[in-house]
């Protein structure tokens, strides 16, 4: 391009030389001055053009620069997406897998090591430094066993009445978030309580699981020698 420029240059400053005389009819200095400016606007149209192409190559890049962040955006969402949820599974799946070991720990009558592996997995996915688990008697109004981890004061003070009247699956109250268990064991239903700490649950179902959980682990407590004599029953008739 620079070299376009200069032969221009060079041409507009050699005119006055090659030029002598009228050119077609047109006295010798306005042809001067016509030449020397389609050379001018042909060096300012090769200028404009040029400007106008690279103007367009940045429009472009910024694009793809705007699209590149976007999609490495959506990839890092995407990844971290995928990578919650696998740990969402892997702590369901382990919930779940873990009954029968949990029947065998209090079977043998070893209850704090069942419930501080629970009371682990209910941290994590609180997302909150403190907890409280109430298992209720519907039919009594009473509090069968009660789960606390850390500061808990302001779900302690949420009335049994009003946990058990709300037929919500998940509530705020008092600062707390309340998770109800969807399903009960007999006359018996499990709260999830903890300090709210975030504007938005973000796995609900999840910490309904956990509410189950805790149920189930209740019910194991209190009736699994039911289950053991069963067995035990079956095995002397075989």
């Amino acid at each position: 391009m620079y070299w376009i420029f200069f032969i221009l240059f060079t041409i507009a400053s050699a005119t006055p030389l090659t030029i002598s005389g009228s050119v077609f009819g047109i006295p010798e200095e306005l042809a001067e001055t016509i030449i020397i400016f389609l050379l001018g606007w042909m060096g300012f149209m090769i200028f404009f053009l040029k400007e106008k192409s690279l103007l367009r190559q940045v429009r472009e890049k910024l694009r793809l620069q705007r699209e590149k962040s976007d999609i490495t955006k959506d990839l890092s969402e995407s990844y971290s997406y995928i990578g919650e949820t696998n740990r969402k599974l892997d702590l369901v799946k382990g919930l779940v897998l873990s009954l029968p070991e949990a029947a065998g720990h209090f079977r043998r009558g070893e209850t704090k090591k069942v419930y501080r592996t629970f009371e682990r997995s209910v941290l994590m996915s609180c997302k909150s430094v403190a907890f409280l688990i109430r298992i209720v008697d519907t039919a009594q109004g009473t509090i069968e066993k009660e789960i606390r981890n850390g500061k808990v004061s302001e779900c302690i003070a949420i009335p049994i009445e009003r946990l058990v009247s709300s037929g919500k699956k998940l509530s705020e109250e008092n600062g707390c978030v309340i998770v109800r268990s969807p399903g009960t064991i007999g006359p018996y239903v499990a709260f999830l309580l903890f300090p709210k700490v975030v504007n938005r649950i973000e796995d609900p179902g999840l910490l309904e699981a956990l509410a189950t959980q805790a149920l189930v682990l209740f019910f194991l407590e209190r009736h699994g020698s039911v289950f053991s004599e069963n067995q035990k029953v079956k095995a002397e008739k075989k």
